[in-house]
């Protein structure tokens, strides 16, 4: 019934964001707030476990600072920020609420940064030359780095446990994983005709660091206690759990065109 699940949601809901994600403009920033709105909540009530409090007030806030970072200057996003920063510890400050002071902090600015401005990169993407085909091949690559991964560590995989924070992860399916990413890149870079540059950056940027977004968000889950980040999505768990990757793999990306100045 749970892999019945899966599969109906994926039928349904792989083709609709891609197709939100290329088409780009307000549906994919209004997809995106939804997409932090969700995350800050899961995040809210993953940290609530630890005794650790996000207030409530933070949550839409979350959207205002993904606004600023996707279509505002810097100084605007340090502003959102900032008033954040000011709302958090004034509450504390205010009620006289001294233990656990630096853990909620921490915490809110960590999270806005986590959600609000790494998934702004995808926008900022979408924006760019070509910006439709980055950011669809960017997904496309991610699904392929992840089920290859799966696949060759499940039956090839001998060197595991590498990482405390996901145990069944090999290190050859992590390279199994890449290498997959790597010719799924360069048949992408045929049919659509991106450049060497774009091709290695889209690689990199899903075969290895959307990878290591998996692992960051499982770290946390483990310091947690949790298997899901929520059980909202029937059959896959949280949204963070299925945007783990993408929210890595996209602001390195992101980074690495504008450092190439591409």
């Amino acid at each position: 019934m749970n892999l019945l699940k899966r599969i109906l949601v994926g039928i349904i809901a792989i083709p609709l964001i891609l197709y939100i994600f290329y088409l780009g403009g307000i549906g994919l920033a209004s997809l995106l707030a939804l997409i932090v709105f969700i995350q800050m909540h899961e995040l809210r009530e993953m940290f609530l476990l630890k005794r650790i409090e996000i207030p409530l007030i933070v949550l839409p806030l979350s959207i205002l600072v993904f606004i600023t970072s996707s279509f505002c200057e810097f100084y605007q996003v340090l502003a959102s920020l900032l008033l954040i920063f000011i709302i958090v510890f004034g509450n504390d400050l205010f009620r006289n609420r001294l233990e656990g002071a630096i853990h909620r902090i921490s915490v809110t600015i960590f999270s806005l940064i986590y959600t609000s401005i790494f998934l702004s990169s995808i926008y900022r993407l979408r924006l760019k030359t070509d910006g439709a085909y980055l950011i669809v091949s960017l997904m496309i690559l991610i699904w392929i780095t992840d089920t290859f991964a799966y696949f060759i560590g499940k039956f090839l995989g001998r060197k595991r446990n590498i990482f405390k924070a996901s145990p069944k992860k090999s290190l050859e399916g992590f390279f199994g994983g890449f290498l997959a990413c790597l010719v799924g890149a360069y048949f992408i870079s045929v049919f659509i005709h991106f450049s060497l540059i774009h091709t290695l950056s889209l690689a990199i940027s899903a075969g290895i660091f959307g990878q290591l977004g998996d692992l960051f968000e499982s770290l946390l889950k483990r310091d947690i206690g949790v298997k899901d980040s929520s059980s909202i999505i029937p059959g896959h768990g949280g949204v963070l759990d299925r945007f783990d990757s993408l929210m890595i793999a996209a602001p390195v990306l992101y980074v690495i065109l504008n450092f190439l100045g591409k």
